[in-house]
């Protein structure tokens, strides 16, 4: 803000016509492009929801109507006594009944394109009983050695399972086809006793027709998986992940936190949609990148920023010519203040015959210089003569005034014929005044205040003798400072014939000074009877008001160097600086000069300024 305030106007208009425009699109700007992306957002998880809801609804219809395959086999007589069989048959027997169950199953399958085989185990043989498929299982192959065995239903929704992805143990699969299977045991119709398990083997190539996921430019980087409830992988559609274990999530955490959401996946951020079947307790879950989604937009936010990056460069450039319009007749006036300002009143700002505000600024401006140029022989002429009138009255006050303290003095030692102290009083006071015929407006260093005031206490010694000590506290480097003359020497003699004059002992004036930054501060302190409340408050606002004259002659004697020095300090150096006095904290009176701190070892003759 302090900075902003130092700028022209011009710069300041055109940084805020440029700041507002830039503002206003760069808002506009970005609300859109969170909004569409938003929006976007809600309406690919829609989509996304959706689409997983399908796929698991495509593969139930398949598990169904693989299920009801499942029962064919399941009723068929041939297949409940090749199963359930309790005779021991003969070799010929026996292969004619695989045959036959064979032959069976070959036809229930011939519809059935993706099953790669169904395997049938007896329960009291271990070791494969029938099969039908299109490679060969291993020779001695038994069911202990399917991963899905021994068979539990407990707790299960439906009467078989759903065996997740895996390659088909056959032995003549070299290209390690992959499979999945229905796995459901067989009970004996009329006993419903169990007599044997079977498995169904489908290729897994069968889930590229039954998920109808397709491609496209907001999906090209998307991912479909099927998973069962341990995050195995049932299919992945860019076959990646088929057969194996998703390790980076956990379906169930997001089956949990509902079927719609984001995810953070390897540094990137996805859109997923999962739906979960009950009926066949897989899951269908997919993946979209999010940048893939907001691709499109990007290009339409980067051509946007392209366009108001140039509309602001136009904004900016109109701006500084309207702002140039503006402030040129502005800037002509400046140049003609600043001639008024060095006491050139002659000139006159320039009239273009407009109409508009700068126009009637500029003649305004020449009526008051008008108007200014007659007052000045009137009043600042009449002003400065009458702040001169002021500074010698104020000398010519103080100096019969100090003159009346001294001789008091002086009369005090002829009556008790001390000759020689009388000549050295005299010779004190010789310097007295020979200090102060000097010009008061000119500036002294401090150390000759300081020999003035000891001249004055050497003076005073004689009336109090022993009654007072005089102190002081003035750091060496301040002995160079500028104080105007007979400054402090009034408020020592205040501070001894008023503070001290009841003391029979024990008195003590003190003298101190000290600089504060740009300030020099001095303090003259008694220890004497202090001041009444009553008299404060009366001397305090004579010395704010000026006036020269008190009730009493007390007060009258020390309100007149009071007022005196405060009126010569504000007249030479302002407002800003001048006295004030309270009583100490146990006795006495506080009586504080504040003078601004020069140290250029140089008089300097001020010519005062008003309040």
């Amino acid at each position: 803000m302090k900075h902003w305030q130092s700028w022209n106007l011009k710069t300041k208009l055109v940084i805020s016509f440029s700041f507002l425009f830039a503002f206003s699109f760069i808002c506009s700007g970005v609300f859109y492009y969170y909004s569409s992306v938003n929006e976007l957002k809600n309406q690919s998880l829609q989509l996304l929801g959706s689409n997983s809801a399908q796929i698991s609804r495509s593969l139930e219809l398949y598990t169904e109507d693989l299920e009801k395959l499942s029962l064919s086999v399941f009723n068929d007589p041939i297949i409940q006594k090749a199963v359930g069989q309790d005779e021991k048959m003969t070799v010929v027997e026996q292969a004619n009944l695989a045959q036959q169950v064979t032959s069976h199953l070959l036809n229930l399958t011939v519809s059935w394109p993706a099953v790669q085989g169904i395997y049938l185990y007896s329960e009291k043989q271990k070791e494969l009983t029938y099969f039908w498929s299109k490679r060969s299982p291993p020779v001695g192959y038994s069911i202990e050695q399917e991963p899905w065995y021994p068979y539990s239903d407990a707790g299960a929704r439906t009467p078989f399972i759903l065996w997740p992805t895996m390659k088909e143990n056959t032995i003549t699969n070299f290209l390690g086809e992959q499979v999945f299977s229905l796995v459901r045991p067989i009970n004996q119709l009329n006993t419903g006793k169990r007599i044997g398990y079977m498995k169904i083997d489908i290729h897994s190539d069968v889930f590229n027709n039954l998920v109808s996921f397709q491609e496209n430019e907001s999906s090209l980087n998307s991912m479909l998986y099927v998973l069962t409830d341990k995050d195995q992988v049932v299919y992945d559609h860019q076959d990646k992940l088929t057969g194996g274990k998703l390790a980076d999530m956990s379906v169930s955490h997001l089956t949990r936190h509902g079927s719609l959401g984001a995810i953070d996946q390897q540094g990137r951020q996805y859109l997923y949609g999962v739906y979960r079947s009950d009926y066949t307790q897989w899951t269908a879950l997919i993946l979209t990148p999010m940048d893939a989604i907001t691709k499109q937009l990007k290009v339409i936010r980067n051509t946007v920023m392209g366009i108001e990056a140039v509309v602001l460069v136009l904004i900016f450039v109109f701006a500084w010519f309207i702002a140039t319009g503006v402030t040129r007749p502005l800037s002509k006036m400046i140049v003609t203040m600043r001639h008024v300002e060095r006491g050139d009143f002659t000139v006159r700002a320039e009239q273009s015959g407009n109409r508009n505000e700068i126009g009637l600024l500029s003649k305004v401006f020449n009526q008051m210089l008008d108007s200014l140029q007659d007052m000045i022989a009137k009043v600042y002429v009449a002003e400065i003569r009458e702040k001169d009138a002021r500074l010698v009255a104020l000398q010519a006050q103080i100096n019969p005034h100090f003159l009346f303290n001294t001789l008091t003095i002086l009369k005090s030692l002829g009556r008790k014929g001390a000759s020689e102290d009388v000549v050295e009083v005299t010779e004190s006071l010789a310097h007295l005044f020979r200090y102060s015929l000097y010009d008061w407006n000119r500036t002294v260093e401090l150390r000759e205040e300081l020999h003035l005031i000891e001249s004055y206490i050497k003076i005073q010694k004689y009336r109090f003798q022993d009654r007072f000590v005089f102190e002081q506290d003035i750091p060496e480097d301040l002995l160079d400072a500028q104080v105007l003359r007979l400054m402090i020497q009034p408020l020592v003699e205040n501070a001894v014939v008023h503070g001290l004059e009841k003391r029979k002992s024990g008195g003590i004036v003190s003298v101190r000074v000290s600089a504060s930054g740009d300030t020099l501060d001095i303090t003259v302190t008694d220890n004497g009877v202090g001041m009444d409340a009553k008299i404060q408050e009366k001397l305090s606002r004579r010395i704010d008001d000026g006036a020269m004259r008190g009730a009493d002659t007390d007060e009258e004697h020390m309100g007149i160097a009071l007022v005196n020095i405060q009126q010569r300090l504000r007249l030479v150096y302002g407002s800003e600086y001048g006295l004030t006095f309270r009583n100490g904290a146990l006795e006495g009176t506080i009586v504080m000069l504040k003078l601004p701190l020069r140290l250029d070892g140089k008089e300097e003759r001020h010519e005062g300024h008003a309040d």
